[in-house]
């Protein structure tokens, strides 16, 4: 038996969560003297509430090796599963992926027999629900441990996220941009668009208004061909989310009922601030 985990950035619906039995290790949040595990202590709309109205962001940490360790050795010792998959956000943005392989030698060395094998997807969100999912299914099928690791591989290349963002400010306070950059683009009302792509985060361009911002990113999303998956997420306004679902459907990048609407977690959402959107997409083989 084959058991998948992700980090909690990795946005898992929870229907899919409980269909594929893939297994979530939250990311951690300080906010003050706080820590708060993602989706554990804290809600996401409850998150982006405070977001909007605090001077000071939170700064954000990949799990524990610790943490990695005991859904490791739960999955060994209680389920059963010798081989485990686990896929963590780029390892290029945060200390998850090697926090993961830390772990992974840990309970591999305790338990003679266990295979834990870490996939750097490369990227964030829904991408790596992507990835598990197609895991997972694999698994069910049969398919060996070397030959799930192999596709997922060859499956990081078609990840595709773009996000729009409202504001610089985000970026700003969390030291992703100088505090000139900043000011000049809030000035001018300017929104970027930004694209997470083999490991790394690349401006795309610059919107002059929110309302063009949608539109942009479908027209942006329909230049990279056919997709085999496609989301849309959003940290504060499901509303917008849901209108730039539609309008992926209507342009035929997907059908509407196989778009999915999912909330951005806090770790994106820290840097991304209220009000951004995004299409996260795999393309087809």
């Amino acid at each position: 038996m084959i058991k998948v985990v992700v980090d909690s950035t990795a946005d898992l619906p929870i229907d899919l969560r409980e269909q594929y039995g893939i297994q979530v290790v939250p990311v951690l949040m300080m906010r003050g003297r706080e820590t708060l595990r993602d989706e554990i202590d804290i809600s996401r709309d409850e998150f982006y509430d405070w977001l909007a109205t605090t001077d000071t962001l939170p700064s954000t940490a990949a799990p524990s090796v610790g943490m990695f360790a005991e859904q490791f050795r739960t999955l060994v010792t209680e389920n059963g599963s010798k081989n485990v998959i686990s896929i963590s956000l780029a390892g290029k943005l945060s200390g998850t992926y090697n926090a993961a392989r830390q772990a992974a030698d840990m309970v591999e060395a305790e338990l003679p027999g266990s295979r834990i094998i870490c996939v750097d997807s490369r990227n964030i969100g829904m991408t790596l629900t992507f990835l598990a999912v197609a895991a997972a299914k694999a698994a069910q099928e049969g398919q060996s441990l070397a030959t799930i690791v192999t596709m997922l591989e060859g499956m990081r290349q078609r990840l595709r996220l773009q996000v729009g963002l409202d504001t610089l400010r985000y970026l700003e306070m969390g030291g992703r941009i100088s505090r000139l950059r900043a000011l000049v683009g809030t000035a001018l009302n300017v929104k970027p668009i930004l694209e997470v792509r083999d490991g790394e985060v690349r401006p795309v361009e610059q919107v002059r208004t929110w309302k063009r911002v949608p539109g942009r990113l479908v027209e942006l999303a329909r230049a990279r061909g056919a997709y085999a998956e496609l989301s849309v997420q959003y940290t504060s306004s499901r509303s917008e989310a849901e209108q730039l679902a539609d309008m992926c459907a209507e342009v035929g990048l997907m059908e509407r009922e196989r778009i999915r609407v999912v909330q951005i977690g806090a770790v994106l959402g820290t840097h991304v601030g209220p009000n951004a959107l995004t299409i996260t997409a795999m393309t087809q083989a």
